[in-house]
């Protein structure tokens, strides 16, 4: 039954139909011959119940005393003879145990019917006693037709027992007219039926046909194929007809062809989002480990750069202090200069009054020369005065050597002038030197007080520029922070991304869009719409170089 088509399952379905409605029909037919045999053998028991109560109504005038049993059981049986019915061609009849007839219109009273047969060869009578004692009393036999010579009918009777006198009372009814009933009924039904029947089988032949065309093939044929793209695979071509452009195997067709043409592309795009999601989970995860690096980093500079303002800032004060130091070390400076100015100006004073004490040591030295020569005069005119002379010859002496002493002192102080001279204009020297590189110094030291004074400016703005440095390195170190929990964020998007992708993956790989391992071609109407939408595209899958915190 699973290898024929829908279309035979249909026709066979019709024809299923057919041959319900026949039995139907039939069993209609049926039913009501029964219905009528049942009617026929209920009238039958009204008959025989009229009998008996004639039959009982007789006994108890016997029992009463009124009749005799021999003259009630002859008026009974009389009675009975002469009840018919069915315009006397049914009647009842009576028979003892015996067997002896005791009530029948056509045959005599007292005939033995214990062998009489039927044209079956059936004992009759016996089975109607055995039947009587074991079951309701009914028998259906064949019996010869009254209006008809030589011609048997099917006849039923019913028969039951007077147990008083021990009389089997019954009576049959043809039933022949029954089956001709049955079957004038059956034939009007079954006319009815094929009057019926017949167009709306050809109406149902004509649906059916339609269907199958509409349908471009078997359903189960059709249903087959959905079933393959249901699961998935879109490998199977639908063999349709060569002029079937409308039919649902056509459009299934076209569905099939549409959603491996899609479903190869999605899985060549899902092939590609998920290199290039690959690629952006590894760059997240270097990105995470790079940017944790940089906040380290960031943090180190941080702790760095708040030393270094503090170091800055006492390098300002200290600048400040050496700036003060060096104006005080200038105004130092620029005094010592004026001293050693007049120190050389003093120097130049003794110098000049060496230079007049040497012209009065000469003075005195010559003084002493002249002195001294006068002595050697004056030496001489005491000697020639002779012993007159002689006191004023001592004192010449003593004049003579006052007058050396006074030139060997005036000779010593000379020298010691010349050799104080010579310091001096030595110390002058050295004087006028240091008082030039003192004024070197004042200069030097005023471009030093110059040069601190610049480097504490710059150092004060160089503090003020590293506490904006810093405040900046806070501000980055807890934008990094941020930024690592957005990458610890996109990191883990970027995971929920990849297990979308490989799900998406995993879902697209459902599909077979491949026959013999190699892609099937579009249809004619599906290549040539994806032609026209499909061009050429380089694909370029940018990736983000990040550079080291």
């Amino acid at each position: 039954m699973r290898q024929m088509t829908t279309t035979k399952k249909l026709w066979g379905s019709l024809g299923i139909i057919w041959v319900a409605m026949l039995v139907l029909v039939g069993w209609g037919a049926w039913e009501n011959r029964q219905t009528m045999l049942e009617e026929r053998r209920n009238a039958l028991g009204d008959y025989v119940d009229m009998a008996m109560n004639v039959i009982r109504d007789h006994a108890e005038r016997s029992e009463k005393g009124e009749l005799t049993q021999d003259e009630a059981q002859r008026m009974a049986a009389s009675t009975v003879r002469e009840m018919t019915y069915d315009q006397g061609r049914g009647y009842i009849y009576i028979f003892n145990g015996d067997y002896e007839l005791l009530a029948h219109p056509r045959l005599p009273v007292g005939t033995s019917v214990a062998d009489f047969q039927n044209e079956e060869g059936r004992y009759l009578f016996r089975e109607f006693v055995e039947d009587v004692q074991t079951d309701d009393g009914v028998v259906n036999y064949l019996w010869a037709h009254a209006s008809e010579e030589d011609a048997v009918a099917e006849k039923s009777s019913l028969n039951t027992l007077f147990e008083e006198w021990g009389w089997y009372v019954g009576t049959g009814v043809y039933i022949d007219d029954i089956n001709a009933a049955f079957m004038a009924g059956l034939t009007r039904s079954l006319l009815a039926l094929l009057g019926i029947g017949i167009p709306v089988s050809l109406l149902m032949g004509l649906v059916i046909r339609g269907v199958t065309r509409r349908l471009g093939g078997d359903p189960h044929y059709a249903a087959e194929m959905v079933r393959h793209i249901a699961e998935g695979n879109l490998s199977h071509a639908i063999r349709l007809r060569d002029d079937d452009r409308e039919s649902l195997l056509f459009d299934i067709e076209r569905m099939r062809a549409s959603l491996a043409g899609t479903i190869g592309d999605i899985h060549r795009s899902a092939d590609e989002v998920n290199e290039v999601v690959e690629e952006i989970g590894a760059g997240n995860d270097e990105l995470a480990t790079r940017t944790e690096q940089q906040a380290a980093s960031l943090a180190e500079t941080a702790s760095s750069m708040e030393q270094l303002t503090a170091t800055v800032k006492q390098n300002a004060e200290h600048s400040g202090k050496a700036r003060e130091l060096a104006g005080e070390t200038a105004s130092n400076a620029a005094r010592g200069h004026d001293s050693m100015e007049r120190v050389e100006a003093s120097m130049s004073g003794i110098n000049e009054s060496a230079g007049q004490m040497s012209t009065i040591v000469d003075t005195i030295d010559s003084i002493a020369f002249q002195t001294n020569i006068l002595a050697l005069n004056a030496s001489v005119e005491a000697a020639r005065a002779g012993e007159h002379g002689r006191g004023f010859a001592v004192v010449a002496e003593e004049v003579r050597k006052l007058a050396s002493r006074s030139s060997e002192a005036a000779q010593e102080i000379k020298a010691l002038i010349e050799t104080s001279d010579g310091k001096v204009v030595e110390g002058t020297r050295m004087v006028k030197e240091t008082g030039e590189i003192i004024e070197i110094m004042v200069t030097d030291i005023q471009q030093l007080s110059t040069l601190i004074g610049e480097i504490s400016s710059a150092s004060e703005e160089q503090s003020h520029g590293i506490e904006q440095v810093n405040e900046a390195v806070s501000q980055m170190d807890r934008m990094t922070q941020q930024n690592a929990g957005l990458v610890e964020e996109h990191s883990g998007a970027s995971q929920r991304l990849i297990a979308q992708s490989h799900q998406l993956r995993d879902h697209v790989a459902r599909f077979n869009i491949t026959i013999a391992g190699q892609r099937p071609k579009a249809s004619g109407y599906a290549a040539a719409s994806k032609e026209s939408k499909e061009q050429p595209q380089a694909t370029h899958h940018p990736r983000r170089e990040m550079a080291d915190a």
